[in-house]
C-alpha cells in the first residue's frame, strides 16, 4: 500500500508539534512538512501536492483556512484533501460549503486520523484494489461489507447502510473471517492494515 502524503498547517507551533507527534504513529503516512507559516505552506503545498492537507481555521494575519484552499483551488491543477482543524465548531457548515474532505475537532486524537486514513483510501480506490488483490475469493457483497467493516462499522450500521438484515450481515462476517482465516474483526484488520499496529 503506498504513502499518503501529508502537511499540517496551524500558527500555534504547540498545535503543529502535536499533530504531527500524532501523524509519525502512522507508519504508511509521510510528513512532508508541517507550518506555522500560512503563506510559505500554501507555496510548499502548491509545489509538494500532498494528498491531504490538516488546516487549522484560524491563521496568523487574519487569514483563515478558507482562504488558502480557494488560492490553492484557483492556483494548482490538482487540489490535496483538506481536512480543517480547529477548536471552534461553529466552523463545520463553512468547512461542508468549502468542500473539505473532513473537519476535526482540537485535540485532536489517533482514531479520529485513523478515520480520515480509512477514508482517503476508500474515497481514492485504494482500498478496493488492496482488498480485490488480498481476498480475491470474497463475493461482491463479502468485499463491501469488508470495507465497511474496515471503516469501524458494527453488523447493525452495515446493516441499515446495505438494507440488510443483520443476521445476514453476521453470516457474511463469518465468511470473510473464515476466508481471511482469522477469528475476529481485530485480526482482520491488523492484516488489512499491517502499518497502523
Amino acid at each position: 500500500m503506498r504513502s499518503i502524503s501529508v502537511v499540517v498547517v496551524d500558527d500555534e507551533q504547540p498545535a503543529c508539534d502535536r499533530l504531527s507527534n500524532l501523524l509519525a504513529r502512522f507508519k504508511e503516512i509521510k510528513l512532508l512538512g508541517s507550518f506555522s507559516d500560512s503563506l510559505k505552506a500554501a507555496e510548499f503545498i502548491k509545489k509538494n501536492c500532498p494528498d491531504i492537507v490538516f488546516l487549522d481555521v484560524e491563521l496568523e494575519n487574519g487569514i483563515s483556512a478558507f482562504d488558502i484552499i480557494s488560492g490553492i483551488r484557483h492556483e494548482a491543477g490538482k487540489c490535496p484533501h483538506f481536512v480543517i482543524v480547529t477548536a471552534h465548531p461553529h466552523y463545520a457548515i463553512k468547512a461542508i460549503r468549502n468542500e473539505a474532505f473532513d473537519y476535526l475537532l482540537k485535540p485532536v486524537d489517533i482514531d479520529e486520523l485513523r478515520e480520515v486514513f480509512e477514508r482517503f483510501r476508500v474515497k481514492t480506490g485504494e482500498d478496493s484494489a488492496f482488498i480485490t488483490g488480498k481476498f480475491s475469493s470474497l463475493s461482491k457483497r463479502e468485499t463491501e461489507i469488508l470495507k465497511l467493516i474496515l471503516q469501524g462499522n458494527k453488523s447493525k450500521d452495515i446493516a441499515v447502510k446495505l438494507f440488510l438484515s443483520v443476521n445476514t450481515v453476521n453470516t457474511h462476517r463469518r465468511n470473510i473471517l473464515k476466508k481471511a482465516g482469522v477469528k475476529s474483526a481485530i485480526e482482520l484488520v491488523k492484516i488489512l492494515r499491517p502499518d497502523e499496529n
